[in-house]
């Protein structure tokens, strides 16, 4: 991030907050020229905009799109959170994997960056210490989000149960199965199975078998998942180094994740 100084004239002062109250916190450096117009030349304006940034009170978030500091004890982005920046990269995206579970209590480890998910192109971005990562979707697997407030707006975050979906979709290893046994196990009482069913029932059979077998262990009914797999002759792994084979699922499966 650039150098930053605290010194900030009456007439920038004036235009930011005009800035905010117009367009919000997270604009477009059209919509801070536009504004800055008004007290500047065209040429003028641009400049302007290019020194405010230089000195810490326009963050750069990506190409055109830009945070407006008002801290100016702090002079960061700090106070604006990681899932909101998110947010403003790809308005067509949610929340998901640990960020989601973290969000709905079910995850206490801090975590240094986002994962997202979104229909359009895989992207990856780095602002300041943070990476946010965008993990490309079927547009017909885009679902099972809430519009949640956040700080200085709003956020798509994943539903508890479609993040578990998301980490054995995107994730196929030993973390990501341990993690969703770990969750299903641990907050049985919090997840709705009957959405997750609904949910799972439209992923791929890799992703159907993983969840049936461990919604079988924990004793919910899956006959509308095991149905899908009938007459289907072919099998799926948990992880690459699972040797077990269940053959309800037809899913090799590690032992050790379950016990």
């Amino acid at each position: 991030m650039a150098t930053k100084h605290t010194i900030l004239t009456q007439k920038d002062r004036t235009l930011l907050e005009d800035t905010i109250v117009r367009y919000g916190r997270i604009v477009l450096f059209s919509q801070i020229h536009k504004i800055f117009k008004k007290k500047y030349s065209i040429a003028g304006a641009k400049n302007r905009i290019a020194r405010l940034s230089e000195l810490g009170w326009l963050v750069r978030i990506k190409k055109g799109l830009y945070l407006i500091v008002t801290d100016i004890g702090s002079l960061s982005a700090g106070n604006v959170s990681n899932y909101t920046m998110a947010q403003s990269l790809n308005k067509d995206s949610y929340i998901s994997f640990e960020n989601a579970l973290s969000y709905h209590g079910m995850f206490d480890q801090m975590l240094s960056g986002v994962g997202a998910v979104t229909y359009r192109r895989s992207r990856k971005y780095k602002i300041s210490d943070t990476e946010i990562k965008f993990y490309t979707i079927k547009k017909e697997l885009y679902f099972g989000f809430l519009k949640e407030r956040s700080d200085i707006g709003f956020i798509n975050m994943a539903r508890k149960e479609k993040a578990i979906l998301d980490f054995l979709h995107f994730r196929s290893n030993d973390y990501c199965a341990s993690l969703v046994w770990e969750k299903l196990k641990d907050y049985e009482k919090s997840v709705d199975f009957s959405l997750l069913i609904k949910y799972a029932k439209k992923f791929n059979l890799t992703v159907i078998r993983q969840i049936g077998f461990f919604l079988d262990r924990l004793g919910v009914e899956t006959k509308d998942l095991s149905e899908l797999l009938k007459g289907n002759t072919g099998y799926g792994r948990m992880t690459k180094g699972s040797k077990e084979f269940d053959s309800k699922w037809r899913l090799y499966f590690d032992n050790r994740i379950t016990e």
